[in-house]
Order: C-alpha cells, then sequence, then structure tokens
C-alpha cells in the first residue's frame, strides 16, 4: 500500500501520485493536484501583492511624516483599517481583509498631505511620533471613504473608456461587412434616405 501524505491546504490525505510537492526551505510540502495547488498559487500571490502594497504605503507614511521607523504599535491599526475591524466602540467580531485596500489607503495618505503637514506645525505632539501616526490616522479614516469612491470611479471611467475603445475598433472592422449586406438585402424601406445619398 502506498504510503498518504497530507495536503498542505487541505488536511486530507492521499497518496504521492495525486499530490505537487512544493520545497519549501528544507521541507517537502505537498498539495492536491487539481484544486489545492491552484488555490495555494492564488493564495501565494495575494499575499505578495498585499506584502508589496504594504511596504510602499510604510514607505509612504514615514515620508510624509519625516520619521525613519515607523512605531510596531501603529501596524495594528493599519491592519485593522484593512480588515474593516471596528477600532472603537462596539467592536464586534473580527474580518479579514474586507475593509479598505492597502493602495487605498496609501492613497487617503498622500492626498491629505496637506493636512498632515498643517497638524506638524500647528499642533504640539511633545516629540512623540506615535502620537502624530494616531493623529494623523484619525484624519485618513475621516476622509478615507471619499478616498477610496473616488479612486473607484476612477477606476471604473478608465474601462469603460478601454471597453469603448475596442468597441470602436471592433465596429470600424465590421461596419464595411454589415452595410455590405445590408445593400444585397435589397428590402425597400419608406423611410430609407440612404438611395438619394
Amino acid at each position: 500500500m502506498a504510503r498518504r501524505f497530507v495536503c498542505q491546504y487541505c488536511r486530507e490525505k492521499d497518496i504521492d501520485e495525486q499530490m505537487v510537492v512544493v520545497k519549501v526551505g528544507k521541507v517537502n510540502k505537498r498539495y492536491h493536484k487539481d484544486d489545492c495547488y491552484g488555490k495555494y498559487l492564488r493564495d501565494q500571490k495575494f499575499k505578495k501583492k498585499e506584502k508589496e502594497e504594504l511596504d510602499s504605503l510604510v514607505e509612504a507614511i514615514k515620508k510624509i511624516h519625516g520619521i525613519e521607523v515607523i512605531p510596531n504599535q501603529f501596524f495594528s491599526y493599519l491592519q485593522d483599517l484593512r480588515n474593516g475591524n471596528e477600532l472603537f466602540g462596539n467592536i464586534g467580531q473580527k474580518k479579514s481583509k474586507s475593509g479598505y485596500e492597502y493602495y487605498i489607503i496609501e492613497q487617503a495618505y498622500l492626498e491629505n498631505e496637506d493636512s498632515i503637514n498643517w497638524a506638524r506645525n500647528n499642533r504640539d505632539f511633545k516629540g512623540n511620533s506615535f502620537n502624530f501616526l494616531k493623529y494623523t490616522f484619525a484624519i485618513i479614516k475621516n476622509k478615507i471613504a471619499g478616498v477610496n469612491e473616488a479612486t473607484k470611479q476612477k477606476e471604473y471611467q478608465e474601462k469603460l473608456t478601454k471597453e469603448q475603445e475596442l468597441n470602436q475598433d471592433y465596429d470600424y472592422g465590421l461596419s464595411g461587412v454589415y452595410e455590405h449586406s445590408q445593400t444585397q438585402k435589397g428590402d425597400s424601406d419608406e423611410f430609407d434616405i440612404s438611395k438619394f445619398l
């Protein structure tokens, strides 16, 4: 009888011929060929994208605030905003990745850089960068819904213009065929003025 291995994604056992082996460090991890390996690849791609977006957000925050290191306590605020968790008050259950995406949060920081600079110049944070980060985070939290709506609208408009360009190219390519088929039909319409043109 063949040895059975545990799939790292669904945790079910199967024989080695039905599995894909992925070497992670010194350990071999096995996934089902059919669907678990595809889910594993999609999950890894998503995690890589999230990590790159978080790194970009952190660099933008450091640049805007003029600091070299973000305190570790502040990352929980960013994670809660990303996950869609309630930060204060009636907290409820934890959510996962159902809040604002990192690039939206970064866009909110970039669009509100003037407000952050005003706060830095006019408010007294007594040299405490964490209090300054929390204050600016409150500004971002209040304005992120508008930034999210504007960003989604912009993406939608870009998608529409791209589709319209593709449709125009398609219509232009088929217009000669369409006109040719109409003239061969010989349909006489009393409102048809094409024979006068």
